[in-house]
């Protein structure tokens, strides 16, 4: 089999929501794994609660939403990347094409189907090249045991999940996106809380600048507009 390429410009997509509030905090996520693993249904399940089963291969959306993290509200951005058959000279090369989205990222769902073993083996070499790419030891990763409710059809234990896991110094979920909600929110709420830690004790460092830049405010354009105009009132 060979590589199913995905799109350069997969990180080009629009961004659906914007916050008014340039205060609010901003949270930039990337899903990650081989095709079919159900990387789609999971934030499609996190941000509606919706459970929908199939999906367009290697459509690589971007995703945004306003959501509320243990009081906090936070601009979340989630990168699906498309699904791929690899074999094994083309995994190089693969990898390469993340770059661009890993750079972008702050923190990493890094999923594989407990139905089908090859996507759990290439979760080690997936998480090797996060880190080599994005050295940063701070930057959060979760590995994610996805379809949990296909217990009948599993070729993944959970003790080998939490193996990996513990080897790479990551933390390990399994879920059912189909039958547990509460499963899929609790691995992108950890992750937001952990990135916001992360930016909170930056000690004063730069963010890493986005791909995408923000659209400005219409609200705070509307406010500097209005700010000039009444200095230039005080001033005559």
């Amino acid at each position: 089999m060979r590589l199913s390429m995905m799109s350069q410009n997969y990180l080009l997509a629009p961004i659906q929501e914007c916050p008014s509030d340039y205060l609010i905090k901003e949270v930039k996520l990337a899903v990650l794994g081989t095709g079919s693993v159900g990387k789609s249904a999971m934030i499609v399940r996190y941000l509606t609660k919706r459970f929908i089963g199939d999906y367009e291969p290697n459509t690589g959306n971007l995703y945004s939403r306003l959501v509320h993290v243990e009081g906090d509200q936070i601009f979340l951005q989630i990168q699906d990347t498309p699904g791929y058959l690899e074999v094994q000279e083309d995994i190089a090369q693969m990898l390469d094409s993340l770059s661009r989205c890993l750079k972008w990222a702050d923190g990493f769902v890094l999923v594989y189907s407990i139905t089908d073993y090859h996507s759990y083996q290439f979760i080690r070499p997936l998480y090797q090249h996060i880190r080599k790419v994005c050295p940063d030891s701070k930057i959060p990763v979760v590995i994610v045991g996805n379809k949990g409710d296909l217990a009948h059809s599993r070729q993944v234990s959970v003790n080998e999940g939490l193996q990996l896991a513990n080897e790479l110094g990551s933390v390990f979920l399994e879920v059912s996106t189909s039958d547990n909600y509460q499963g899929v929110c609790d691995v992108f709420q950890y992750l937001c809380k952990e990135v916001s830690k992360t930016h909170s004790s930056g000690n004063g460092g730069k963010r890493r600048a986005s791909i995408i830049p923000r659209p400005k405010s219409p609200n705070m354009q509307d406010l500097k507009r209005r700010f000039k105009q009444a200095l230039s009132y005080k001033v005559k």
